[in-house]
């Protein structure tokens, strides 16, 4: 995350929760839920009915499905077919809330969650997994093995993060009091950035305290990828080559470890690029962390996917995102609990859909990071946990396979974007005047054309439109032709905005 005004109100959070990491944002709906420790993740039955043995074996258990990144392809494949994934970012108080949280992500038919392991909330010491000497601290591994193990049971895979920004400042916001390789702590150094130095004793400690976390890990199955390290560029005095050198050590750790090879990625804060970072062999996804100042999350995130797709060449996953990285409770963060908020992030999630990503939703503060503000926690992250669903529902069962962004241009009154190959396109577009921090209607949306450059050589097309509020509802259908190689694409009328889908006849 990229947090300007965070280090104030992350400082009373820590006085306030113990906790290492803080986030959050809009206020809670109106009728405060339970604590997540007494939030039931399923209703007991009116009546307990023990079943017989006979119909236990009749019970056929769901098959974890496989999910994997193929060379040369831009999106997880589930089962072998390429899919559009949703995912979320946890965080809690408690071990429980993440359990809480990811039975969430399930009910909506999300498929991952990343985690960033430096959680005070699991154990450790404030969060640090290793002690002074690079042992694995046991309280720490075993509560977020025992979360992996969870995250099974709901056929959810996890992306854990290791070595945030935190742990290795020692200005501004930070934790290194706390970690256990400060010397204060019995440590081996006082510099934090020795941790960047080719063997000195604090990285060759980590890079021993890494390969034994993964060797023990790896035996979980839905572990995803491991993001080695976490916006590396926001550790104080790092240069681009310190954060690539380190990266690549890890990767080789992750790699040599884990004898099912899961991909390899690591992350920048939204602060800059680093060229060579991104094209080094140690990523392979490219990790990106979406907060425009400008709250314009959706086209923010369609240029930037786009951009990166094009400049390196990899599958970009978004590691995680929100309208404003700062907090909520700040002046540029409140935003993020602006009135309209919730109409904001789902134009992000539909343009994700349509950008070339792995992946939608994504988001920092709705997904877990609101847990730590009085005025939010557990009643906000309930109020967005279905904000993806239409989404879900619209691209559920499409086959990415060969999909790449498309060329298009639409008329003034709209802005949106398409991607597809030449045997479906599917394409979103909104209410171009539909802008933060108000995200303001209009009544409707009249005469608008896309023209898409398309491939392949069909002459004519079949388009069906969907209502965005549900995702499977049909408004209408129509018939266009090629010209050349565009195709103009008539809108209906519609309010906010519209989704299509586009078949050769």
């Amino acid at each position: 995350m990229n947090p300007s005004n965070i280090f104030k109100s992350i400082f009373v959070l820590i006085v306030l929760a113990s906790l290492i990491l803080s986030g959050c944002t809009p206020k809670p709906t109106a009728a405060p839920i339970p604590t997540a420790t007494s939030i039931p993740t399923t209703i007991p039955p009116t009546k307990t009915v023990i079943p017989s043995p006979t119909a236990l074996a009749t019970i056929t258990p769901v098959p974890f499905p496989s999910l994997t990144l193929k060379s040369g392809d831009f999106y997880f494949s589930v089962d072998g077919t390429p899919t559009f994934l949703f995912s979320r970012n946890l965080a809690g108080i408690k071990p429980n809330d993440y359990e809480v949280l990811v039975e969430w992500a399930h009910m909506q038919g999300d498929q991952l969650v990343r985690v960033a392991t430096d959680n005070e909330s699991m154990g450790g010491s404030y969060g640090y997994g290793y002690t002074p000497t690079g042992d694995i601290q046991p309280d720490w591994s075993n509560n977020w093995e025992h979360f992996f193990d969870t995250a099974e049971a709901d056929q959810v895979y996890v992306i854990p993060t290791f070595t945030g920004w935190a742990n290795w400042n020692n200005t501004g916001y930070n934790t290194w009091p706390h970690n256990p390789f400060n010397s204060d702590n019995g440590g081996p150094t006082k510099d934090p950035r020795d941790i960047f130095k080719k063997d000195s004793p604090t990285q060759l400690l980590y890079l021993q305290w890494f390969k034994s976390v993964v060797t023990r890990w790896q035996k979980h199955k839905n572990i995803l990828a491991w993001e080695v390290i976490t916006e590396v560029n926001y550790i104080n005095g790092i240069s681009q080559q310190d954060g690539v050198y380190l990266t690549e050590q890890l990767a080789n750790v992750a790699r040599a470890a884990d004898p099912l090879h899961r991909p390899v990625t690591a992350s920048l804060a939204d602060v800059g690029e680093w060229p060579d970072f991104y094209r080094s062999n140690a990523i392979d996804f490219i990790n990106f962390h979406p907060y425009p100042p400008s709250g314009m999350l959706d086209t923010y995130t369609l240029h930037e996917v786009r951009r990166y797709m094009t400049t390196y060449g990899k599958p970009v996953l978004i590691g995680e995102s929100g309208l404003n990285a700062d907090t909520p409770d700040s002046a540029d963060g409140k935003i993020t609990a602006a009135q309209n908020a919730r109409l904001g992030i789902q134009h992000a999630i539909w343009a994700e859909t349509v950008s070339g990503a792995m992946n939608g939703r994504a988001l920092f503060w709705e997904d877990g990071f609101g847990i730590y503000f009085q005025d939010l926690g557990m009643p906000f992250l309930q109020k967005y946990t279905d904000v993806e669903a239409p989404a879900v529902k619209f691209i559920s069962k499409v086959d990415m396979t060969g999909f790449k962004p498309m060329a298009a241009q639409s008329s003034g009154k709209i802005l949106g974007a398409a991607l597809g190959n030449d045997k479906l396109i599917i394409g979103w577009f909104r209410d171009a005047s539909s802008e933060p921090p108000n995200w303001t209607l209009q009544t409707v949306i009249s005469k608008q054309t896309v023209t898409l450059t398309v491939p392949g050589s069909a002459a004519s097309w079949k388009v069906d439109f969907y209502n965005t509020k549900d995702g499977t509802t049909l408004l209408s259908s129509a018939t266009v032709k090629r010209n050349g190689k565009t195709i103009s694409i008539p809108l209906p009328d519609f309010q906010d905005d519209i989704a299509f889908k586009l078949y050769p006849n």
